[in-house]
């Protein structure tokens, strides 16, 4: 009896164990810290943080990375000699790539305080001047006819006499006879 119980005990651990590996493959979350590629960091839909770090110091940063378990990656093109290497990971690791800078030694970087530009009178939509008589300025508007187009009512009338002119006779309707 106790046997059966410790067998289920393990089976049921294992399964549990399996289906959380199982959810992680579907989810394709194969890695929730270290080292990673920005395709991982991609899929989180906060923005990316960036910090420099020196080439020299790469090896402890990763070992403090690890311990605090932040998700990072360190994006290099081939033949770049520079002495500086750029640290990227995202908004919601921001926290640990602080606290592993900071335990390294290198100084918090003060927040980025973005100004607001100074409120701006709001630029009207109408001049204000009276010369304008087709903006809705709220002056009475002077109805001026334009002479280069003909007016609609002109030109109805004038097709209607010529529809008129053209019946001289009679006009044969055909009756339905049943």
């Amino acid at each position: 009896m106790e046997l059966t119980g410790e067998a289920l005990k393990l089976a049921g651990a294992g399964i549990k164990n399996v289906a959380a590996l199982l959810l992680a493959i579907k989810h394709e979350h194969y890695k929730l810290v270290g080292k990673t590629n920005a395709k991982t960091l991609a899929k989180d839909p906060s923005p990316a943080v960036v910090a420099p770090l020196k080439i020299a110091d790469k090896g402890k940063f990763q070992k403090l990375a690890r311990s605090f378990g932040l998700l990072y990656f360190i994006p290099r093109k081939k033949g770049d000699s520079s002495p500086m290497l750029n640290v990227v990971s995202n908004e919601a690791n921001a926290a640990k790539l602080n606290a592993v800078f900071q335990a390294m030694g290198y100084p918090i970087p003060a927040k980025e305080v973005k100004e607001e530009p100074a409120a701006k009178k709001a630029i009207p939509r109408v001049p204000q001047e009276r010369s304008l008589p087709g903006r809705g300025n709220g002056l009475k508007q002077t109805t001026e006819k334009s002479t280069d187009k003909p007016s609609v009512k002109n030109r109805l009338e004038a097709l209607r006499a010529a529809s008129d002119s053209m019946r001289s006779g009679p006009v044969k309707v055909k009756e339905h006879i049943r």
